[in-house]
């Protein structure tokens, strides 16, 4: 147990080296911000087209008010198209919450170390920037629970709708969460920036 501890510190430890790092680095940060933008465009195009091939339905991961009673009627009117677009869709869907994350994070790092240095400090003492990634692992298990939803049909597993809806409700607070946080941090930085700047 001890040794697993220490192994989860150590990829927490520099899961958050990297957030710093990006932070810290123009082109790293502009890098991540290209790729979570691409990302999303791409999930965005096949979204468009996949209604076409799945009897009206978009993927579940853009149906934001999905309850778990739709999604195996949803998936009788998918076609070999659809499942093909999908598996698409979920490996793009991997990548996209990851930068997405590393982006919010790193902002919101970089804004606490220009206007808040303390607090900024005690958050890293204790790792709990890393709190804004949880988005990321409860999009991952969407992607999952949805994927093996899909691959198993027409098998129907009772409990997979429920624990699909379930993270992405997860994941939609996370990311209020998230986003409210990045923006707080913004706006108190530029504050903080400008009454320096008065103050010279």
């Amino acid at each position: 147990m001890p040794q697993g501890n220490a192994g989860e510190n150590q990829m927490l430890g520099r899961l958050q080296d990297l957030i710093l790092r990006i932070s810290r680095t123009w082109w790293l940060y502009g890098a991540v911000l290209f790729l979570f933008v691409g990302s999303l465009q791409a999930l965005m195009r096949i979204g468009k087209h996949f209604p076409a091939y799945a009897g009206g339905a978009v993927p579940f991961d853009l149906q934001n008010d999905l309850v778990a009673g739709e999604v195996y009627p949803q998936l009788a009117g998918y076609t070999d198209q659809a499942r093909e677009l999908y598996y698409a869709f979920t490996l793009i869907d991997y990548a996209f919450p990851f930068f997405a994350g590393l982006f919010i994070t790193a902002t919101v790092a970089f804004a606490l170390r220009a206007s808040l240095p303390r607090l900024y400090a005690a958050l890293l003492a204790r790792r709990l920037l890393l709190v804004l990634m949880l988005a990321t692992a409860f999009d991952w298990l969407e992607n999952v629970t949805a994927l093996t939803t899909i691959v198993l049909y027409p098998a129907e597993v009772s409990w997979l709708p429920t624990l699909l809806v379930v993270a992405k409700k997860c994941k939609l607070a996370t990311l209020l969460v998230s986003n409210g946080t990045m923006f707080a941090a913004l706006v108190f930085a530029a504050g903080h920036w400008l009454v320096q700047r008065l103050r010279r």
